[in-house]
């Protein structure tokens, strides 16, 4: 009996990166430090980021003003590099920084008629810590309290009093990070000493521990709104990076752990309350990943990876109440990068636009305080105040009281009729207003607005959908493949017959089994050939299952050819022919896609020779490039082949007619994106 699991609303959802003049251009971020704070924070009305041009200043730029043309303004906060900052989440103007100088100062930010009045001194100035502060974060709902993370101790500091009003210090090494629930009531927080800790902070006493991420390195801990969940993220002890996704209510082991490949930088997480969306972005990496978080088996589903152009340096979530609900964006991220910081728009796909979507936009937080600090000290707890973001207000309609004056909307529409009987005359249509109304419900405005259907032909592939084989198809059992590779290489290839991926270690081993059908591998020696050096690239003929072709670091392509019964495990087998000719190490090998007998090696030393496998012989030798070969193909016919290579050269060749290239084309303007042009 087949179970049926209703897909997620927001699992095509989608990342809009902006263009690059609505990029806040002119950052310099080299030089920032590595904290465990945030170097980026937004409000409803301002975005502020850490600034590295000088030493203690924070940008700050609004929201809606962000492009490459808006000089930010500059906010001397402190007099060393500014740890963290973060936006008082019910005073949108009111900004909390945390400095290497061991204070805390809370500014007020004016915005008068678009421009930023920064001011000259802080509303307070907080200096009762031992050490560098390196986490500021708002209480979530109680008025008047933040929290700090100094060395080993986290201060719940009163900003009326500008005394610590709580103080947790079971901890034996620095606090890395910390984490309110949405409610306000309790707190988590990771440590040096490998361990997470639950607080109730008006119950000091009250702390749960649990055995965290097995490697001190770093770490990061994010409660998942105003759920018993909450994430970790870390390393283990080969560096591996981790989140791990924990039950508050039973800390004895994680829900559930995914390993995310080797790193320096840290998953550090970004979470949604309202849609459950968690996004997770590391300093140095180049990609933004989105997952959705539930409560249930499987309990961490991955919906996409957006490819960044630069490598990032922090993120932060823009409040769910600037979003543009007409164009269906559930979530927006400010990153920041070496030179910019960019908007990513996070939309779900919708056919009917324009309108409000209730499905994708829960009631959500309303920005206000539920209760005064003193309130929440003395035990108090309340709900957390919602709203709606449904900001679409339809305006009445005009009715037509007299045949022979028409209303302005009559007016309107008649005009729009003309509009589309002349539109109709050169194959377009429009969609014409009713009752004197624009089509999407609103009054019609004075000026006759048309709406154009394109007829856009659909693919037949659209709703292409994919099944997974069952694990008894798969094999399971790899415990030593090889992840080394030139990035030219792909780790494993298939044919027909056989799958063949390398394998760990110096001897060039290569294990080839059969594709048909999956099944665990045998413990011990694998089925494979031996190359006796490190192996570059490999690949299968596409006009012979049983030939593969393996470039080597000895400047030899080795042709193999796998016996009837296929390789057997412990069996000396030797190439069926040595290509030899090639002085450096090689780098690619590429089959011809209609000549059976034709192979193409690709040397480090930007040498590409073309050999003749029926006589074993080279045909012919191109030397044309002055940089490293990055890629290679063929055109469908055989006819020509291009190459990209690190002078951001295409080059394209007919290798019947010249050994020198057809065509050059430089890739973009200056080595950047943007059309190419010809340099022949």
């Amino acid at each position: 009996m087949s179970s049926l699991t209703k897909p997620s609303k927001f699992k095509n959802i989608s990342a809009r990166i902006s263009k690059k003049e609505n990029r806040l251009r002119n950052i310099d971020s080299n030089r920032l430090l590595q904290t465990s704070g945030s170097l980026l924070s937004s409000s409803c009305s301002f975005v502020a980021f850490t600034n590295g041009i000088r030493n203690g200043t924070v940008g700050v730029v609004g929201i809606d003003s962000i492009n490459q043309s808006t000089e930010f303004s500059v906010l001397c906060c402190h007099s060393d590099f500014v740890t963290d900052l973060q936006f008082c989440p019910y005073d949108q103007s009111t900004l909390a920084t945390g400095s290497y100088d061991c204070s805390v100062k809370i500014w007020k930010i004016p915005s008068n008629d678009g421009s930023i009045t920064l001011p000259d001194s802080p509303s307070v100035h907080l200096n009762c810590f031992s050490g560098r502060v390196e986490r500021v974060l708002w209480h979530p709902l109680a008025s008047g309290l933040v929290t700090c993370a100094s060395q080993k101790e986290i201060s719940i500091v009163d900003i009326e009093t500008q005394q610590s009003a709580i103080q947790l210090t079971d901890f034996v090494d620095v606090v890395q990070s910390i984490s309110w629930k949405a409610d306000g009531s309790l707190l988590v927080s990771s440590s040096k000493d490998m361990k997470l800790r639950v607080h109730d902070p008006r119950a000091p006493s009250d702390v749960q521990e649990a055995a965290g991420h097995a490697s001190s390195k770093d770490s990061r801990v994010l409660w998942c709104g105003e759920t018993d969940y909450f994430l970790s993220s870390g390393f283990d002890r080969s560096l591996q990076r981790d989140i791990m996704l924990w039950d508050a209510r039973n800390l004895s082991k994680s829900v559930k752990k995914e390993s995310f490949g080797t790193s320096s930088g840290v998953l550090v997480p970004y979470y949604d309350c309202d849609t459950g969306i968690c996004f997770l972005a590391a300093k140095g990496d180049a990609s933004i990943s989105c997952f959705e978080i539930s409560a249930a088996s499987p309990f961490l589903i991955q919906n996409s990876t957006q490819p960044l152009e630069e490598q990032l340096k922090g993120c932060c979530l823009a409040p769910k109440r600037v979003m543009d609900v007409t164009q269906c964006e559930v979530n927006r991220l400010f990153v920041l990068t070496q030179g910019s910081v960019t908007p990513i728009s996070y939309c779900v796909p919708r056919k009917a636009t324009n309108e409000f979507h209730a499905d994708l936009y829960p009631d959500t937080y309303a920005g206000d305080a539920a209760l005064t600090g003193q309130e929440w000290l003395e035990g108090g707890s309340k709900p957390v105040p919602k709203c709606s973001i449904n900001r679409q207000e339809k305006r009445p309609v005009e009715k037509q009281t007299s045949r022979s004056e028409p209303t302005a909307a009559a007016q309107t529409t008649a005009t729009t009729k003309d509009v589309a009987r002349s539109n109709s005359q050169n194959g377009a249509t429009t969609e014409e207003p009713k009752n004197g109304t624009a089509p999407n419900g609103m009054a019609s405005p004075e000026r006759p607005v048309a709406t154009y259907r394109l007829a856009v032909q659909h693919s037949k592939f659209r709703h292409l959908l994919y099944t997974a084989y069952s694990r008894d198809r798969m094999i399971t059992n790899v415990h030593n493949l090889g992840k080394t590779l030139p990035g030219q290489c792909d780790i494993f290839h298939v044919n027909r017959k056989w799958c063949a991926f390398a394998l760990t270690g110096g001897a060039g081993l290569i294990c080839i089994i059969e594709s048909n059908r999956g099944f665990r591998l045998p413990d011990g020696v694998l089925p494979s050939v031996q190359n006796s050096c490190a192996v570059a690239d490999f690949v299968w003929n596409p006009f012979d299952d049983n030939e593969l072709a393996v470039g080597c670091d000895d400047g030899v392509v080795r042709i193999w050819r796998v016996p009837e019964g296929g390789v057997k495990a412990g069996c000396e087998l030797e190439p069926a022919m040595l290509l030899k000719n090639h002085k450096d190490r090689i780098v690619m090998v590429r089959y011809h896609p209609t000549a059976a007998s034709l192979l193409v090696s690709i040397a480090a030393n930007w040498e590409i020779k073309l050999w003749d496998l029926d006589r074993e012989e080279e045909k012919m030798a191109i030397q044309s490039h002055t940089e490293e070969i990055l890629t290679f193909n063929w055109s469908l016919n055989g006819k020509y082949f291009a190459t990209y290579s690190k002078d951001k050269l295409i080059r394209t060749f007919d290798p019947r007619q010249s050994e020198a290239p057809l065509k050059v084309r430089r890739w973009g303007r200056g080595g950047g994106e943007g059309e190419g042009h010809d340099l022949n």
